[in-house]
């Protein structure tokens, strides 16, 4: 799938400006050549799982994220104890190590970003976010039919990189933004377009073609927050509105104004992708859950045991109403 940016927006000098200069940032978040190599093998029928495991090794740090994983409550392990990574790679399946070294290096390229005392966005609540987003997306993921939570996951933890662009090309810009008032991540893009003449999700679905990520994660970028103009192909309409649904609950423990965000995804939650009450109880649940693992996966702090207890149970009554009462 080829993508041409800027998609089908008013032509004006100042986007035209701004997309010249993402096009020639030197500074550019880049995918690291190992997870590129893993992405290919993994989308190879004719690649191995031995060969797979000894590509993998090749990398310490991310050979100890992907066993502690396999290990983890979160990827059903814990029941017999694994010890090596090709043992791994046949536990978690190729789809899943390809989202966890994807997912592993996605972290890596944060936490390595130089000068941020001059960004215009605050890089630890910008990884929460996106964090979070991705708990969002494999949990509701496991609980829709014909869903794939594993590619959920990792398309809603990329689905905001074109952020990271804006932010290297025009960061004056984007800080001006921050004196607007708006509620939520998700009237941000709005205000980018009016402003910037171009949105992080059109930047990011850009970033993910020059990363030559498989159609999907482009896609799901690019629609992440206007799911209802996705139109082909049809066969990733249940991606798109997943990781754009992600997107808002993430909002439920990222906005400050909580039951604002828990309204909104409630509203939503009803259009095409509908996710009746009885069944925000375990996604809730299963988010919860996560949380622990997936915070030391990326050696991250997600909230005190207190913070996320609150928010759960806020969430729950409102979404969840028959399942509040219950304890959790």
């Amino acid at each position: 799938m080829q993508l041409s940016l800027p998609l089908e927006i008013e032509q004006s000098e100042a986007n035209e400006t701004i997309f010249e200069k993402i096009k020639d940032c030197k500074s550019l978040p880049i995918l690291s050549p190992l997870a590129s190599r893993i992405l290919k093998m993994c989308q190879d029928e004719t690649t191995n799982a031995s060969t797979l495991a000894e590509v993998i090794s090749q990398d310490p740090g991310m050979a100890a994220q992907i066993l502690f994983m396999a290990n983890s409550a979160y990827y059903g392990g814990g029941r017999q104890k694994v010890t090596s990574v090709l043992a791994g790679v046949n536990l978690l399946g190729f789809s899943t190590i390809a989202n966890l070294a994807l997912s592993f290096c996605f972290y890596r390229l944060i936490k390595d970003m130089k000068n941020t005392s001059a960004s215009a966005i605050d890089h630890v609540q910008f990884w929460r976010r996106s964090i979070f987003a991705s708990m969002a997306a494999r949990a509701i993921g496991e609980h829709v039919e014909n869903a794939d939570a594993e590619l959920m996951f990792l398309a809603a933890l990329l689905q905001d990189i074109g952020i990271l662009a804006l932010n290297e090309v025009a960061s004056e810009e984007l800080q001006s933004l921050h004196g607007h008032a708006y509620e939520g991540h998700d009237q941000l893009y709005g205000l980018e377009l009016e402003h910037l003449g171009i949105d992080h999700s059109q930047v990011g679905a850009w970033l993910a073609q020059q990363w030559e990520l498989p159609e999907e994660f482009q896609v799901a970028i690019l629609y992440s927050h206007t799911p209802e103009l996705f139109e082909t192909p049809p066969d990733l309409q249940l991606l798109v509105d997943v990781v754009a649904l992600s997107s808002l609950v993430a909002d439920i423990w990222m906005n400050p104004n909580t039951e604002a965000a828990i309204e909104l995804v409630r509203e939503k939650s009803q259009g095409r992708l509908t996710i009746q009450s009885e069944n925000w109880g375990p996604i809730l649940e299963h988010i919860k859950a996560g949380i622990p693992q997936i915070a030391s996966f990326f050696h991250t702090r997600l909230g005190s045991f207190e913070e996320i207890t609150h928010i759960h149970h806020l969430a729950l009554k409102t979404l969840a109403p028959s399942s509040s009462a219950k304890p959790t």
